[in-house]
């Protein structure tokens, strides 16, 4: 069983697995991306560890801006000369929602090409030019078994990719052997144990989850606010029925993660006015398995299991796995009936928002029909105030943070298309 203390492995894995499962083709691209720019610095020489690390993270995370837009097909292209709107949202979302924000505009500028980077003014350009170079070299390779010749490089220099960066890739290759590597899966340890003494806090690694879990929410102007709202009335009704500060903690995890598998959900399925055909309810309904596939044997298991089952009804009649009373702690319980009252008091793209008096007739009837536990029912009715209270306040702020980041999109999109 994983300890439910987070180490930056473990968060990583997480956030690249939930990107794995937007396409095939972006399996462990992330790793491969850090472990060249890893390489290509410490054949240079003069990086700090500190830095090295952090920058590993973000080049790590160079994609997560995919979790917003369906452009991989442009992605994977080597002559694409489009400005990447998932350059952008990655910006954004590092920016806004890491602990990494002073490395964010790395991001921005990952797919320009170096003869745009005159018009910049930006002190990590060479470390954009790395992963820009890293990127494109393990698509290739990925592609087609091997990286682009020495001819084929040399024909980008200082057009796609700078002279330096080319000269550092080419020095780095030959130390250490970095194809191979990527070939036969010693990458991964030696990149793991690199950054396995980064030394984040417990708090800057849940900053990590969080910024998963919005950027999911952030694909929909309908679910921005709803895993925020879903951990804020978690973690009331945890206080209500005094669980400890361990038991807290897994709720507020898997309340945070309770909806990662929707990465794979398609955004005509989760934006769709009316009712779901049974075809795409079984899709939406996969989500909790999709979201196993990508927590399991990363966090504590029982993170994993509140997080995946909170579809699951105390009659048996849910899912994935059809639990009853029996199987479903207090945890489980708490953020099932949470996921609930945050569906029905938002905004969906199938519904307005409800009034207090119909969440609380919805959430009684579900009691009496032996739904969802009558306990955790019983105490949010009572306690349903405070509760939506709390969990106005932060939705208030992640919906402001969103606005933040669409106007910011419109706005750096504009400026990125005038240099090109």
């Amino acid at each position: 069983m994983k300890d439910l203390k987070l180490d930056i492995n473990q968060v990583l894995e997480i956030l690249l697995r939930a990107l794995d499962h937007i396409d095939v083709r972006l399996v462990d691209h992330g790793y491969r991306v850090a472990y060249i720019v890893y390489k290509m610095m410490q054949a240079d020489g003069s990086y700090r560890d500190e830095d090295m690390k952090e920058i590993c993270v973000i080049a790590a995370l160079h994609d997560i801006g995919a979790y917003k837009t369906e452009e991989i097909d442009h992605m994977m292209r080597f002559e694409s000369e489009d400005v990447f709107d998932h350059s952008i949202y990655g910006y954004l979302f590092l920016k806004h929602m890491s602990p990494l924000k002073k490395w964010a505009r790395i991001v921005l500028y990952h797919h320009l090409n170096y003869e745009m980077y005159r018009h910049l003014d930006y002190e990590h350009l060479d470390i954009s030019d790395m992963i820009h170079l890293a990127d494109r070299m393990d698509v290739t390779l990925q592609r087609q078994g091997n990286w682009l010749s020495l001819e084929e490089l040399m024909a980008q220099q200082d057009k796609r990719f700078g002279k330096a960066t080319i000269e550092l890739f080419i020095k780095a290759n030959e130390l250490y052997d970095i194809a191979g590597n990527l070939k036969n899966g010693n990458y991964y340890a030696d990149l793991s144990t690199f950054g396995a003494d980064a030394g984040y806090d417990e708090e800057t690694l849940t900053e990590f989850i969080k910024m998963i879990a919005y950027s999911i929410d952030f694909r929909s102007e309908t679910t921005v606010n709803h895993v925020i709202t879903t951990v804020s009335i978690s973690l009331e009704l945890g206080k209500l029925f005094g669980l400890d500060e361990t038991e807290m903690k897994k709720v507020q995890l898997g309340a945070y993660l309770h909806d990662i598998g929707k990465i794979s959900t398609p955004l005509g399925i989760l934006e769709k006015p009316g009712s779901l055909s049974a075809e795409e309810l079984h899709v939406m309904r996969s989500h909790t398995e999709t979201g196993r596939e990508i927590l399991r044997g990363r966090i504590h298991e029982d993170v994993v299991k509140i997080a995946c089952s909170h579809h699951e009804r105390i009659d048996g009649s849910g899912y994935p796995k059809r639990l009853s009373a029996k199987q479903l702690t207090i945890s489980d319980r708490i953020v099932a009936v949470a996921d609930v009252i945050s569906a029905l008091a938002g905004k969906r793209s199938y519904k307005e928002s409800f009034p207090k008096e119909t969440v609380i007739g919805i959430l009684r009837d579900q009691k009496e029909a032996g739904k969802l536990c009558g306990q955790v029912i019983d105490e949010a009715i009572r306690n349903y105030d405070i509760i939506v209270e709390s969990s106005r306040k932060n939705s208030l702020m992640i919906r402001d943070m969103y606005d933040r980041i669409s106007k910011e999109f419109r706005f750096i999109k504009t400026r990125l298309g005038e240099i090109e």
